[in-house]
């Protein structure tokens, strides 16, 4: 085969970092992109599905990671099964083929396999998996010293995601005394420097642009500062200029502002929320900002399933903003909670002469404004988000559950 003609020269070859089997050149591109996203070095990606794998790596070393085809597999767990028979013990197996179905993907876990990925692979979706990998067996004790991510998504439009990002990251720059980024990742239509009256220029897009010069120096020329520790990194890019954020781009991106900041802000914009969001790896809190609204709580329920599923390794919060705006016309919390199947961690009273104000002068909301009734669980919210009340994260319920516990 042709793994076998690659590895199988030296008469005890040291096993691969990791090896891919795919039927199809578009999974074997997504495969080798996503490796090196993650920093693997000298991936083997090679033609073939899992009964190629199972003829391959009889007699060798197992890789450190596998990851294979499922398409075309009659009975995906007997093949399992003689895979399982010529890996080594503590391999880590991703699987991926052309059937969406939940019954295999909970079978597929439950016998022991790290993911289950439906194709068209993603490149997103496959460094995801990958990095799931290493969350599920990192000592939480690793993360100590790593950067916490704080990612805001607005489960619809104007519901105030870039308020409370804003907020959150000016409370823990200039309340916390936290070394702090905060990032616009709407490279045309972000406001976070409107919240804070601050000039965006194209910083984001230099950096993603360039990620090979993507340094502490580049980073810090890129972002606009605001006071000591506060810094933002956005951009207002043309409408006729069409960009994609490459994921390389991003992993860089993220790995620098972590060497960086005690703290990473992030305003993500909900269209990309699951791409983006699988690009990211623990310590990190999801906010997923909503309001008491029949639609608030449609789209909560969607979105924060669809968050569940992209990035399980992440302690979502729901934060219920602008309650009181309309009222007569709002959902109460139980009934928001009962109907969007989640519970809301945080409460955010919509107080009207506070918005103005902060409108107005460009500044945090609840900030000039004495006697704000918003401020308290702001920062409330901004200490368990970031983690400098306690320090401890909670442990997500889905990993969790993949563990076994409850």
């Amino acid at each position: 085969m042709a793994l076998a003609k690659l590895i199988g020269k030296a008469p005890r070859p040291q096993p691969k970092p990791l090896v891919g089997f795919a039927t199809d050149e578009a999974s074997r591109d997504a495969i080798a992109r996503a490796a090196e996203a993650h920093g693997i070095q000298k991936p083997e990606v090679v033609a073939g599905s899992i009964a190629t794998a199972v003829q391959s790596l009889a007699g060798l070393p197992t890789p450190q990671r596998l990851l294979v085809d499922l398409t075309d597999c009659d009975d995906p767990m007997a093949d399992l099964s003689a895979l399982a028979d010529v890996c080594d013990n503590g391999t880590r197996v991703i699987t991926f083929g052309d059937i969406n179905d939940v019954n295999l993907y909970r079978t597929l876990i439950s016998a022991g396999i790290d993911d289950y990925l439906v194709k068209p692979l993603m490149v997103e979706a496959v460094l995801c998996a990958l990095q799931h990998q290493d969350a599920a067996t990192m000592d939480p004790a690793a993360n100590a010293g790593i950067a916490h991510l704080v990612a805001v998504v607005g489960a619809r439009g104007g519901v105030g995601a870039t308020t409370i990002a804003s907020s959150c990251a000016a409370t823990i720059a200039h309340d916390f005394g936290a070394r702090t980024a905060l990032v616009d990742l709407d490279l045309y239509f972000g406001t976070c420097g409107l919240a804070l009256d601050l000039e965006t220029g194209r910083g984001l897009r230099e950096a993603l642009e360039n990620p090979d010069r993507m340094d502490g120096l580049f980073v810090e020329r890129a972002m606009v500062r605001d006071g000591e520790n506060l810094f933002m990194l956005g951009a207002e890019d043309d409408l006729e200029n069409a960009h994609d954020v490459d994921p390389v781009s991003m992993q860089r991106l993220i790995d620098q502002l972590r060497s960086e900041f005690k703290c990473i802000v992030l305003d993500l914009p909900r269209f990309a929320a699951r791409s983006q969001l699988a690009l990211l790896t623990p310590p990190m809190t999801v906010l997923l900002v909503t309001d008491p609204t029949l639609a608030g709580m449609r789209d909560t329920k969607r979105l924060h399933k669809a968050i569940m599923t992209a990035v399980p390794a992440a302690d979502i919060s729901v934060v219920l903003n602008r309650v009181g705006a309309l009222k007569g016309a709002e959902l109460t919390q139980k009934d928001f909670e009962n109907g969007a199947e989640v519970k809301v961690d945080v409460v955010i009273p919509f107080d009207a002469k506070a918005a103005a104000v902060s409108a107005g002068a460009g500044k945090p909301f609840g900030r000039g404004s004495s006697g704000c009734k918003s401020v308290k669980p702001l920062r409330r919210l901004a200490a368990q988000a970031s983690r400098l009340d306690d320090g401890a994260a909670r442990v997500p319920s889905l990993l969790r559950f993949l563990k076994g516990g409850r």
